[in-house]
């Protein structure tokens, strides 16, 4: 009997699959837009009680408009989760999840420095940060279009050549997906943690995009196993490529960080052209 027909290989197979039917679930998505909008609200209100000295927390700004890049971290976090259970779907739709956050992060970031502002404004003291706010905007509005191109062109095909061998690579990446899972979860709860305790927090997204190249190699590797066509694997490393390049993103300022994220989503539009629409002249795969 193959490994990964054992009985606990198979019961963490349907482990996984009870979460994506929870996680895909209707009323679970209610309940994650529930728990933003709670949030949000949690978030406005705790700010203003620290600012009337009702309670006095250190970690907690003192300026209402932090609350929305809070807000949108824990966005982020839940797009986190979505990118695991994506994995298993396919390579392109896990990378289109990635560019998605990476639009995100630079959509934080923007309203990261509109909380910068002080509520009572003039323009001279902000006339500097809008510059780089609008920089970051328009640097996700670019990401925003390249991934609705992508999706015009990428196809989705299949690599495995019957389904026998499409069940035993979708186990695969099922078993990485859980491992994943675990782990963002651990991580995601920790950096809560320390916020909450006043402990120094990590650039969680930072990790998040270094597993994630340690785990876009893996699938290149693994993907061997099933299709050894130099298409595949051309793309499958230009996928890993480009998180690489993502990760540096979170690493640089404005307007560097911009130019590399959109740099990055380019380059996967141009290799989803390439792989989708260009034909090998000497074989038909």
């Amino acid at each position: 009997m193959k490994l990964f027909e054992t009985k606990p290989i198979q019961n963490l197979y349907r482990i996984y699959d009870r979460l994506e039917e929870l996680w895909d679930s209707e009323n679970f998505v209610k309940l994650l837009a529930e728990i933003l909008v709670f949030a949000f609200l949690i978030s406005l209100l705790l700010i203003e009680l620290n600012r009337i000295e009702i309670i006095t927390w250190s970690f907690l700004p003192s300026n209402h408009f932090r609350s929305i890049e809070m807000a949108f971290t824990l966005l982020l976090f839940f797009e986190v989760i979505a990118l695991v259970f994506s994995l298993v779907q396919s390579v392109s739709k896990s990378m289109e999840i990635q560019l998605q956050i990476l639009s995100l992060i630079l959509l934080r970031d923007a309203f990261k420095l509109f909380g910068e502002f002080p509520e009572d404004y003039t323009w001279h003291l902000i006339q500097d940060k809008v510059m780089f706010m609008f920089i970051e905007a328009f640097g996700a509005l670019a990401i925003f279009a390249v991934i609705i191109l992508i999706r015009k062109f990428d196809k989705h095909n299949s690599i495995c050549k019957n389904i026998d061998m499409q069940k035993s690579f979708v186990g695969m990446k099922k078993l990485i997906a859980l491992v994943l899972l675990l782990v963002f979860v651990f991580m995601i709860s920790l950096d809560i943690f320390y916020f909450f305790t006043e402990k120094t927090t990590f650039n969680f997204f930072h990790f998040f995009f270094t597993i994630l190249i340690f785990n876009d190699i893996l699938l290149v590797f693994i993907s061997l196993r099933y299709s050894n066509s130099y298409r595949i694997l051309f793309r499958n490393s230009g996928y890993a490529l480009a998180t690489i390049v993502m990760r540096l993103v979170i690493q640089v300022n404005s307007p560097y960080n911009v130019i590399l994220g959109v740099s990055a989503s380019i380059f996967v539009l141009c290799l989803v052209i390439a792989y989708n629409h260009i034909p090998l002249p000497y074989k038909k795969e």
